[in-house]
């Protein structure tokens, strides 16, 4: 009999973080839910290794050994989709990741649900940019998007084609696509389905708190200009060493008082958002037509 494994992906924005903190740990009476910090070394492998069928096996008797149990296996990563903040030269894309998780699980023992979360490319994209000042960038959106395009980080956001990348390699009903914004809309139903679809009928109980706040308009250009004095992983030649490796500017303006002050929602540069609604509107069309999400407009 083969074992049952959800696996969700990501993307990076799309409610992971809170499913991670107040959803999945609560589900421990019908599945096994690892988190990132049980599989932390088999996830970066997995993330950023080119893998040996020697290393597939390690992996997989690792994971294995860990949740030892016949319940379903519950993995939650939004790396696993992707590696957006990577300053790497070259990245490992999400296609090869999903071939290497079939590797891991293979069909023949392994019945593997693929759970994808996404958002309109320009807001995610538009957070993913406040998350890099956040953590210490300082270089301008137009800058950090021509490298993200260079490293190739910004192809990972083809949604149609990862889609089907998902359903040829797992199969085409192994998947469960969550719409951000519907989930925004309507937290309990979006909630509600993605539980069904793993076979759980009810919602457990959950604090309704924000799990992630972002930079408004004025924290993101203090910080940004606080940052370039400060080294961090993302400026790594700055005059004045931090603690830990965590910008001064976040200690500052990550706090209710600087909210309070003053909290204007931040947008990409027009033009930067006309190039990327450019980049994605062909696969947008076709996602549009065979999933029924329209990301093909130009506002959402």
């Amino acid at each position: 009999m083969r074992k049952t494994v959800y696996i969700h992906v990501g993307y990076h924005k799309t409610a992971t973080t809170f499913l991670q903190k107040s959803i999945y740990p609560k589900l421990t009476n019908e599945m096994t839910y690892l988190s990132r910090g049980e599989i932390q070394h088999y996830l970066y492998q997995i993330r950023h290794k080119k893998l040996s069928e020697k290393q597939i096996l390690q992996l997989r008797s690792g994971i294995e050994e860990i949740a030892e149990t016949e319940k379903p296996l519950l993995i939650s990563y939004e790396g696993l989709s992707g590696n957006p903040m990577s300053m790497r030269k070259k990245i490992k894309d999400n296609l090869t990741i999903l071939k290497d998780l079939r590797r891991i699980f293979p069909e023949e023992s392994y019945d593997v649900h693929i759970i994808v979360g996404v958002r309109w490319q320009i807001e995610l994209l538009t957070s993913l940019y406040v998350q890099y000042i956040h953590q210490g960038g300082y270089k301008q959106a137009p800058v950090v998007f021509e490298e993200w395009e260079r490293l190739g980080v910004l192809d990972g956001y083809y949604y149609f084609h990862y889609l089907e990348q998902i359903k040829h390699l797992f199969g085409s009903n192994n998947y469960y696509l969550m719409q951000y914004e519907r989930f925004r809309e309507s937290e309990m139903r979006e909630l509600t389905a993605l539980l069904q679809y793993m076979g759980i009928t009810e919602v457990p109980e959950y604090s309704a708190a924000k799990v992630n706040r972002s930079y408004g308009t004025m924290q993101l250009k203090a910080a940004q200009k606080m940052n370039y004095f400060f080294k961090t992983p993302f400026n790594p030649n700055a005059p004045i060493p931090t603690k830990r490796r965590l910008p001064l500017s976040r200690v500052l303006l990550q706090n209710r008082a600087s909210f309070m002050l003053h909290y204007q929602r931040y947008y990409l540069p027009e033009s930067l958002q006309q190039v990327l609604h450019a980049k994605y509107q062909d696969d947008n069309r076709l996602f549009s037509q065979y999933y029924g999400i329209d990301y093909t407009k130009t506002d959402m």
